[in-house]
Order: structure tokens, then sequence, then C-alpha cells
């Protein structure tokens, strides 16, 4: 076949559309061909625009644009492999909590849980790992599949965080009933300092080290 020069496209009421084949992208021209209405682009044949990559080594390469009007609007990378660890709590009735753990997941020790009720500490540590593509879960804690073990020292962690926040406390010459009577900008920069000596800082928000602070002081306070 010939090198077409135009698109005709007829409508119902007998009037009709022009365009030139030039002007149709690869694929369309492809398409076409394989309908046996035109024969194949030809290896050679020219895209619109180009595309060159090079690399810091010297490797370049190149790709066809079948636009012809282009300009960079933006490069980014995608790792689909990402270490990012990520914590699922049973929430009572409601659908459970997804967080994520995104400092240094793989050398996460245990998580405790502090709330009202006493404290439940998990150890954490590779049980099993799925790899599905290019994306791998290594599973450290599943309680569907493993028993959990409590670690002696993370529960000692635990206990030793009301001790050592009495102490802060007392170097402060307060009570916690005292402390938490303060005003509310005074009490922000105790729990600053608090925060501070014993070594706890917050994953994302500050207001929820105020509040863990909040929560351990009423604890201490209620146990005078």
């Amino acid at each position: 076949m010939k090198k077409p020069k135009q698109l005709t496209i007829e409508y119902e009421d007998g009037s009709a559309k022009t365009i030139p084949f030039s002007q149709l992208d690869r694929s369309t021209w492809r398409e076409l061909s394989r309908r046996g209405l035109c024969s194949l682009p030809s290896e050679t044949e020219p895209s619109k625009s180009y595309l060159l990559l090079r690399w810091k080594n010297g490797w370049q390469e190149v790709v066809g644009v079948d636009q012809e009007s282009v300009d960079l609007l933006r490069y980014y990378i995608l790792e689909r492999v990402e270490e990012t660890g990520r914590v699922v709590l049973e929430a009572g009735a409601n659908y459970p909590l997804l967080l994520a753990v995104k400092r240094l997941p793989k050398e996460l020790e245990t998580l405790a849980i502090v709330g009202s009720e006493p404290a439940k500490v998990y150890e954490v540590e590779p049980k099993k790992k799925k790899e599905e593509g290019d994306k791998i879960e290594q599973v450290e804690f599943d309680r569907a599949h493993f028993q959990p073990h409590p670690k002696q020292s993370g529960q000692d962690t635990v206990q030793e965080i009301p001790r050592l926040l009495a102490k802060e406390i007392t170097k402060k010459n307060l009570s916690p009933q005292e402390l938490l009577n303060l005003e509310p900008g005074q009490k922000v920069a105790k729990f600053k300092e608090l925060a501070k000596a014993m070594g706890i800082r917050a994953m994302e928000k500050q207001e929820d080290l105020y509040g863990f602070l909040q929560l351990m002081i009423g604890k201490l306070a209620v146990s005078e």
C-alpha cells in the first residue's frame, strides 16, 4: 500500500469531515492498518516530537511523542518497594485503625498500648515475609497467627515512665496535681521540658505528646 494522505469520515446526512493523515498519532495509524485500511507506518517514519534522556554516566535513550507541542511539566520518582511500618489497631466495634511508622520500621522493638486500662506491651520481630510483585510485606506481629510474648524489658520501660515522670516533676518543685492546674501555656512549656528529659517525641502531632503526658501525670495525681 502507498502512504495515505488523509482520513475522511462520512455521516448519515451526507456530510463529511477530513483530516490530514499526518495529524493522526501512530497508534491510530497502526489500528487502521490492522483493519486493512492502510499500510503500517514505516519504522523510520518520524514521530511529531522526541524526548531524549541522558544519564550521568552518558547513557542516552529516546522516545517518540505523537504531539507537536510538548513541554516538560513534571518529573518524579516512584519507589514501589517502601519501608513503612503499618500498625493495625482493633477499635472495638469500629473499623480497625491503621497507623504508619516511617522511622526505621525494621528497628522497632516493642509496641505499647497505654490508656485507662493497664498497659499492654508487645514484642515485634520478623515472623513472616510475603512478596507480591514489587511489594514486600514483612509481618512482625499478627494476632491471628502469633501469640504475643511481652518483653520484660518492654514492660519495664512502660513501668519506668511514671517513675521517671514523677522524678522530673519533683525537680521542678511541683506536684503532679499542681502541674495539671497550671495555665495552658505554662503547662505546655512544662510538658515540652518533661518530654525532652524523658526522650519522648511525637510521631506526627505535638498534641499527641501532650495528651500522653497529661494522661500519665493524671495517673500520678490519682495515686498520691
